[in-house]
């Protein structure tokens, strides 16, 4: 099973610009189970994506798509970054002109893999959309958590612009208190959006890391998912967030974590996950997005 159910020629892993690494895991849950079925589940769904962008008017697979096979779960937190890390690295997936695209499982994924990326581009930054701050220096008694995941990315790259907050421990208050107000919320978002995303833009330098926990969205348009916030972004907000940061930065990787697939029709979060995956490959492959 592959993303988008391609033919060969757009599906080869040695020409497609884009390459579907799935990452199931979900060793360190603190409340609702499954995102450990999330990568299948999108990919399962994928074929039900126009392939045919409404925005940019053009198909988004012709640069190619391939699914790479699993990143199996290890046995514990520190052995699964480790295996992340050495798998990422060895496959050589962050490599120039190919943009990687990680399907998690939970949001514990992101740590190696950003810094795979930080070793092959200096002055990287991390773009999070999120419901949750994630800046808890260990939380259930692993530094390795899922809500300790941007800690870790800050020991790889200082630059991390963090979308769509609405949820965060005092302990993250009281060690990262200048991170907490720089916060992009949903609320200073619906204040005042052009200045939201000036700021986004301004704070991210040339070479940018994307990391989308579906957790981001409101629970309204994203239910399936292990630890839903009410008060989150729409579709729109995020896409067109997106849109503009494709346009003027290099991307050099993304993954969409913390699906955790509702099952029977309840198809909503691992569909609008397939759908994300392939707005950020069209708007990547169309450097010339007309932004208004």
């Amino acid at each position: 099973m592959s993303f988008f159910y391609l033919p060969k020629e757009l599906s080869d892993p040695a020409t497609a610009k884009f390459l579907v690494q799935p990452v199931p895991y979900e060793g360190t849950v603190s409340f609702l189970k499954g995102t450990i079925n999330g990568p299948d589940a999108i990919i399962a769904v994928s074929n039900q994506v126009e392939h045919f962008d409404e925005e940019l008017l053009f198909d988004m697979t012709q640069a190619g798509v391939a699914t790479l096979p699993s990143i199996p779960p290890a046995n514990s937190p520190d052995e699964q970054f480790d295996r992340i890390y050495q798998t990422v690295r060895n496959r050589n997936l962050f490599q120039r002109g190919r943009i990687p695209i990680f399907l998690g499982g939970e949001h514990s994924i992101t740590p190696p893999l950003v810094r795979v990326a930080s070793e092959e581009y200096k002055e990287i930054s991390v773009l999070q959309f999120d419901a949750h701050a994630d800046l808890r220096d260990s939380y259930t008694g692993t530094k390795f958590s899922h809500g300790s995941a941007m800690r870790r990315v800050l020991e790889y790259t200082p630059n991390l612009v963090q979308v769509g907050i609405r949820s965060f421990s005092e302990e993250e208050f009281r060690d990262c208190p200048d991170r907490v107000r720089q916060f992009i919320t949903p609320v200073l978002l619906d204040k005042d959006y052009s200045f939201c995303l000036d700021q986004i833009l301004h704070k991210l330098t040339g070479q940018i890391y994307i990391t989308i926990d579906i957790d981001a969205f409101d629970p309204a348009f994203a239910p399936g998912t292990g630890t839903p916030e009410p008060g989150g972004l729409s579709w729109r907000t995020v896409t067109d967030i997106l849109k503009h940061v494709c346009a003027a930065k290099n991307v050099v990787g993304i993954d969409i974590v913390e699906v955790a697939p509702l099952g029977g029709n309840n198809v909503i979060t691992e569909f609008m996950a397939a759908r994300l995956a392939g707005k950020l490959m069209a708007y990547n492959y169309n450097k010339q997005t007309n932004c208004p």
